[in-house]
């Protein structure tokens, strides 16, 4: 029997393969936070229904914290099923899609499996993986329906400016093309961080979750802000599929974000010290180059080694019992992808283990 068959998510088979891992610089989210931190839950809380546009209260709490309009915001069950029914609302079969290189796979592979031939353009690390605009219009045909970015970066934590983006939206929106700006690390900029893009860009669709930047990626908790007619076409194909968000997972949100400063301090203060971390590892090591990102819970930096980095990885795990991301898994071998949000004191030692990793290998 014929089946449509997405790739296999090589990244995703990656990190479940090696749970066992003692040392862990694969996770790109903060530190977890408990249910105890998160709570406390209302006890009287009905559950037997949801709301299909997500619960009112955390409606205007999203649109207050990041100044959008209530109804160009749509609740999701995660980032991915936010990002999923964006691109099968926009996307047709034989139509095009821009995407970023070094790229998150998911975002990728998605619009293959629903008949789009995905052009890509790159960000490199001579240029802090900024956007190239001047790539962007040279690449982007009439034929394109999408462009597909992160903000931060996914996997370098490079940020990119509201005007850049704001042009790049310009570009897109010349050739009848709409945005998909995936956010999902951009509350790590704290008070630095641009506005979402949708809120300035009336083609664009942001995304954003409780997973990188807080911590509380377990309750799949995310949502998406556009402009109002945008929404209304996103809800009408979820109510096809998951109807609602889920209504716990819609509590913890409006706890987390009405605490969202104390949440982002605590992110903040762990990443920082990683990131210190990384750039004295960095600096040690004459087979390492990186672009330090400004904010964030990841970094990609480039290895300066023959042997392939998906096989150096393996390595790492077989020898040393430690987790990391080949840059293969991002469309840019040569590079790591590196977690910053994990515990302080067992970061130093992650570094020290894949050192010995990288000074046998050539």
């Amino acid at each position: 029997m014929r089946m449509n068959k997405a790739r296999e998510f090589r990244h995703l088979t990656w990190l479940k393969s090696k749970r066992s891992a003692r040392h862990n610089l694969g996770s790109s989210s903060v530190l977890s936070l408990t249910l105890g931190e998160v709570g406390p839950l209302p006890p009287a809380q009905q559950v037997g229904d949801a709301h299909p546009a997500g619960d009112p209260e955390l409606v205007e709490l999203i649109s207050g914290t990041y100044r959008a309009p209530p109804e160009g915001v749509l609740v999701a069950n995660g980032a991915g099923e936010a990002n999923l029914h964006i691109a099968m609302t926009c996307l047709a079969k034989g139509c095009e899609v821009l995407a970023e290189r070094p790229a998150y796979h998911s975002l990728v592979e998605v619009s293959r499996f629903l008949g789009a031939r995905v052009v890509h353009f790159d960000r490199r690390l001579e240029d802090g993986f900024e956007v190239d605009l001047e790539q962007v219009k040279a690449r982007l045909s009439q034929r394109c329906r999408l462009v597909i970015l992160t903000n931060h970066h996914n996997p370098s934590c490079a940020l990119s400016g509201a005007d850049r983006l704001r042009a790049l939206a310009e570009i897109a929106a010349d050739r009848g093309a709409r945005v998909l700006c995936d956010e999902v690390y951009l509350d790590c900029a704290g008070e630095d961080a641009p506005p979402p893009l949708a809120t300035v860009a009336e083609n664009a669709f942001s995304v954003n979750s409780l997973s990188k930047a807080y911590g509380a990626g377990g309750f799949r908790m995310g949502w998406m802000i556009a402009d109002p007619d945008a929404v209304r076409a996103v809800k009408l194909l979820r109510d096809h599929t998951t109807i609602a968000p889920s209504r716990i997972g819609e509590e913890v949100a409006k706890n987390i974000l009405r605490r969202r400063r104390e949440f982002l301090g605590r992110t903040a203060s762990l990443t920082r010290r990683n990131t210190e971390a990384m750039e004295r590892w960095v600096r040690s090591r004459p087979d390492v180059r990186w672009f330090r990102p400004p904010s964030g819970t990841i970094c990609f930096p480039r290895i300066l080694k023959r042997t392939p980095t998906v096989e150096i990885a393996q390595r790492y795990f077989d020898r040393e019992g430690g987790l990391v991301c080949p840059g293969e898994f991002f469309l840019k071998p040569g590079y790591f992808r590196v977690g910053l949000g994990g515990d302080p004191g067992r970061f130093g030692p992650a570094l020290d283990a894949l050192g010995r990793v990288l000074d046998a290998t050539g």
